[in-house]
């Protein structure tokens, strides 16, 4: 992740982090982490979900801070 990729993600996450609780919030997050997702082709498995959050910290700091922002109910 370069220096301007984390500025433009710091950025883009804290407009939407400064808005309340809200389902238009929420799914602002939702597509943040879907871009973060495609972007650096965050896997779904549990075990190579640990392998890449050790190699790519950066990257998931991000999705983490976005994923325990989320309001609504998760299932």
């Amino acid at each position: 992740m370069t220096d301007a990729e984390i500025f433009g993600y710091t950025k883009r996450l804290g407009e939407i982090l400064k808005l309340p609780p809200s389902e238009q919030r929420d799914q602002r997050l939702t597509n943040f982490m879907s871009d973060l997702k495609e972007a650096y082709d965050i896997p779904s498995g549990v075990d190579q979900m640990r392998d890449f959050e050790w190699r790519h910290s950066s990257v998931m700091i991000f999705y983490r801070c976005a994923e325990d922002a989320m309001t609504f109910e998760r299932g």
